[in-house]
């Protein structure tokens, strides 16, 4: 890991964009593409994404990030609890999240998004997670969540490793390539389907779990020791540099943490505060 200046940043030809998950977090993302799109070192030919970095990285291929960012803020504002435990009662989820996520990619995936995005010289790829062969769903997505929270907050390890040696695998998939727009919404809920909170989604007829149990960080498959390619975090974490090398790869983090909450859906306030963050460090950069 190599620690670089804004002028090394800036002086790359990034071809390839990796969105981390994050939930909220990655409105980090947003404020920041939306400032590095304006400038030379930004020449995506491809986006990748996992969970709600998927999201955020199709919002911004369609040009409908300003509108998710808009109907987020005033969805939350509006939400004043993020478990109603009395819908239980109604044999319904009590979580908000999954009513909510599905609403929100309707704010930039509509059939005319769709169109505009397979015209594009652009490939949005979203990852997704494979569960354990043989095994039931449910098992397998135990599994998964205790390799994410064992490598992420006990190992500390940056790329994933136990979850390849158990069985799970990741899978990329082309949305410019969905059959149509049904599909094509059903790939960025698989790829962020928060197991418990919200449920597993059949992706081309198999289940399907969040993009990030594999890897949070996914990989572009034929781009992964390129020096064109840029990983987008969404956590701050100090013991790193805001701007890094990895293995030719370029990483860059938040200078400080983020204001909102990973899967809070209550303060309109802090998806905001989150957003100009990206803003202003993206600026910062110029």
């Amino acid at each position: 890991m190599q620690a670089i200046s804004s002028e090394d940043f800036l002086a790359h030809r990034f071809e390839h964009v990796v969105f981390a998950g994050g939930g909220n977090r990655c409105w980090w993302q947003a404020g920041l593409v939306e400032v590095l799109s304006q400038l030379p070192c930004w020449n995506p030919r491809q986006l990748l994404g996992a969970s709600a970095g998927a999201g955020i990285a199709t919002a911004f291929a369609t040009g409908r990030l300003q509108e998710s960012l808009h109907a987020a803020i005033a969805r939350f504002e509006a939400t004043p609890r993020n478990v109603e435990w009395r819908d239980l009662l109604k044999g319904k989820r009590p979580f908000a999240l999954p009513r909510i996520y599905p609403e929100w990619i309707t704010t930039f995936l509509e059939a005319p998004d769709l169109a505009r995005l397979r015209a594009l010289n652009l490939r949005v790829q979203v990852a997704i997670t494979r569960p354990i062969p043989l095994l039931p769903l449910s098992l397998s997505t135990m599994i998964a969540l205790t390799l994410y929270a064992t490598e992420k907050y006990w190992m500390k390890t940056f790329h994933s490793r136990l979850p390849h040696k158990v069985g799970l695998r990741p899978e990329y998939h082309d949305l410019g390539a969905a059959v149509d727009l049904e599909e094509a919404r059903t790939l960025l809920l698989a790829s962020a389907a928060a197991v418990p909170i919200t449920p597993t989604h059949r992706v081309h007829g198999r289940p399907a779990l969040d993009g990030g149990f594999y890897d949070n960080l996914p990989l572009p498959q034929d781009r992964a020791d390129d020096e064109g390619t840029l990983i987008l975090l969404t956590r701050h974490n100090p013991a790193r540099p805001t701007m890094f090398t990895y293995e030719k790869r370029t990483y860059l983090q938040p200078a400080a943490p983020v204001a909102a909450i990973n899967m809070d859906c209550t303060s309109g306030d802090n998806v905001r505060k989150t957003y100009e963050q990206g803003q202003r460090e993206a600026l910062g950069m110029a």
